[in-house]
């Protein structure tokens, strides 16, 4: 089995001479075959690899063993090691993400700490075939793209090497040549979706439809990945530097079929390493043929933006100030965060659309922001009487959820404001007559 893992190891020029590899190694029985195989490879290649493992403190005693098993898998081997303790509990929770995802980014990041320290250029993760169909029935669940469903390539400086060998081969070679290895009881537990995938679902088809469903898959992600590679996108062909930054020409991707401009946005996607999935793609599709600016809040910290006839990938930056979700008081001029909305009072004399307001309101004057409140009135432009909130939501359509995080402004106990659906006849300005400009927006629009 070691032959063939060197063969498709030298058939896909996943390692070459002088290579630098760091080998994320948890001890388990695919990281301990994947450490088997870049042995044995060494003994016909010149290159070098080391050890990284993670010991997440997530399973007590048990994960104490298996970095000491590490250990000594290294020193049995004379094979370099780094090891990092840090608690994915914690950090999930800090993060507000999922124990999974918290874990991948604690190792990855770790993994690529460790490449810079050794001068190193490849990271080699143990990812086997049932990860591989894992993966594709996961994103198939969650509405991929086409390229998504490829499973987990390689690609930039990671490789995975066993990506070709069911578990089950790769334990029956284990045990055969009686090499030890550590089994991570959680994998056992259908808490997280990938193991319900694993524990439930494959062997349930398995059992009901057809026990080569596996292979029928791993075909499926073959003929996937020809036909992606028969399709491939040049992205410099889309590409245009302009405002000091490269971003997609709207009207070159517009000259495209349908189906080749989902393949460009998925593309330029994966520049930034974010998801291409199906939602996502079509949501930006949609946006290519929308007028004015406008932005999409993305994974990892990152935001789309279209201006005019180019969109582009930036990192999102927050506001520095307070955020404020209670009642709050001002003095003019003022910008603050209330709730997910930026709430500014500067000095002019116009205001456009229906999230900027022109007002009477004076330099010093104090102001109120507050979330609505039962019996909550205000008097619309152009009307003599008091209209009820309640009334005016429901007319203009504004969500439920919505109605409770929209800022109002208040003057003396006296709604100026409904930010962005109803300004106050009583507080309206002079155009071009100096006043005080109130102006909303969400945060994710700064």
């Amino acid at each position: 089995m070691l032959k063939k893992i060197l063969k498709k190891i030298k058939d896909e020029k996943l390692i070459q001479e002088g290579d630098k590899i760091v080998l994320g190694f948890s001890g388990g029985p695919d990281s301990v075959f994947l450490l088997e195989a870049l042995n044995y490879a060494k003994k016909e290649m010149n290159f070098e690899f080391v050890l990284a493992h993670v010991n997440h403190l997530l399973r007590g005693e048990n994960s104490d063993t298996d970095e000491k098993f590490s250990i000594e898998c290294s020193k049995r081997l004379n094979i370099p090691i780094f090891v990092k303790r840090a608690s994915i509990e914690e950090i999930a929770k800090e993060n507000n993400i999922g124990l999974e995802e918290a874990g991948r980014f604690i190792r990855y990041e770790f993994f690529k700490d460790i490449l810079k320290k050794i001068s190193g250029n490849k990271i080699a993760i143990a990812h086997n075939l049932d990860d591989q169909i894992e993966t594709f029935l996961f994103r198939l669940i969650r509405g991929s793209s086409l390229e998504g469903l490829e499973g987990i390539p390689n690609r930039e400086n990671i490789i995975r090497p066993i990506n070709e060998v069911y578990k089950n081969n790769i334990l029956k070679f284990l045990d055969e040549n009686k090499i030890k290895y550590r089994i991570d009881e959680t994998n056992f537990e259908n808490d997280f979706t990938r193991n319900s995938i694993r524990l439930d679902l494959i062997p349930w088809i398995e059992k009901r439809y057809n026990n080569n469903f596996k292979d029928k898959i791993f075909n499926l992600i073959s003929e996937i990945k020809e036909v992606n590679k028969i399709l491939e996108i040049d992205l410099k062909k889309y590409e245009e530097f302009k405002d000091n930054r490269w971003s997609l020409n709207i009207d070159l991707v517009e000259l495209e079929e349908n189906y080749i401009q989902r393949k460009i946005i998925n593309e330029y996607l994966k520049k930034y390493n974010l998801e291409g999935s199906r939602e996502k793609i079509g949501n930006i599709i949609k946006l290519l043929n929308t007028n004015g600016s406008k932005v999409i809040k993305l994974e990892k910290g990152f935001i789309l933006k279209k201006q005019y006839k180019n969109i582009w990938i930036e990192k999102e930056k927050k506001d520095k100030l307070e955020k404020v979700n209670k009642v709050v008081t001002e003095k003019i001029p003022f910008k603050i965060i209330f709730n997910s909305y930026i709430v500014e009072a500067m000095e002019d004399n116009k205001s456009f659309g229906k999230n900027e307001f022109l007002t009477n309101l004076k330099i010093g004057d104090t102001i109120e922001i507050r979330m609505r409140k039962d019996g909550d009135k205000i008097r619309p432009l152009g009307m003599e009487s008091y209209k009820k909130l309640k009334d005016i939501f429901i007319n203009e359509k504004v969500p439920k959820d919505l109605r409770g995080e929209i800022p109002l402004i208040l003057k003396d106990d006296e709604i100026v404001w409904a930010s962005g659906v109803k300004k106050s006849e009583s507080f309206k300005g002079e155009e071009n007559k100096k006043g005080i400009k109130l102006i909303i927006r969400r945060q994710d629009e700064e």
